[in-house]
């Protein structure tokens, strides 16, 4: 008997048993899915339900009673900490201090940084103005900077007769049109203020 080929037999079974790891792994992998899931679904805070697209929950917050009230309401039906979109980002809501105090001291880093929106980014020179930054190592170096550099006594009066001559232009300004505008019927006047914003940002 040639030994070279195998029985039918040893080929049937060399048949059936390829597929069997690919089965277990593939099952392996399914399981750990789900459990995955099952995980991050018991660990993620309930969103309130009633969400558009695009803008999320903002039309909850701008119903007629004021947004607190609307937040408390949405408390007493969906517990102390619950998610709700801004937009489309999601935002943590929490109704009670105890937890609060954890996220503002124990886990304060997980919710010192802010998300990037790309308005942010174009108005705030790509993240670098400390209120739109990011938390990390820039944003911590800027935080230590500002006081001293920005906001101390001596730079604010070092400053102040730019603000104050800014304020008088302004004012002289606006002074103007409304006396070059105004009627006898009203002393009101539209006044475009694209321009002082303009010379901001140019």
């Amino acid at each position: 008997m040639d030994s070279s080929h195998s029985s039918p037999a040893t080929s049937t079974i060399a048949i059936i048993a390829f597929p069997l790891p690919l089965l277990f792994l593939f099952s392996f992998l399914r399981i750990s899915k789900d459990a995955l899931t099952n995980t991050n679904k018991k660990q993620t805070p309930p969103e309130v339900g009633g969400a558009w697209p695009i803008i999320g929950h903002l039309h909850l917050l701008a119903g007629p009673q004021p947004p607190h009230i609307s937040l408390a309401n949405m408390a007493d039906k969906y517990g102390r900490m619950f998610t709700i979109k801004l937009g489309v980002h999601r935002a943590l809501v929490v109704n009670n201090w105890e937890i609060a105090k954890e996220c503002l001291t124990i886990n304060d880093k997980a919710f010192a940084s802010r998300p990037k929106v790309v308005n942010m980014e174009l108005l705030g020179y790509n993240n670098a103005m400390i209120v739109f930054a990011p938390y990390g190592p820039y944003w911590r170096q800027v935080r230590k900077c500002a006081p001293i550099e920005l906001l101390s006594t001596h730079r604010l009066d070092l400053f102040k007769h730019v603000r104050e001559s800014d304020v008088k232009t302004s004012l002289e300004q606006l002074y103007q049109i409304w006396n070059k505008k105004k009627s006898t019927n009203c002393d009101k006047v539209l006044v475009e203020m694209k321009r002082w914003f303009r010379g901001c940002y140019s």
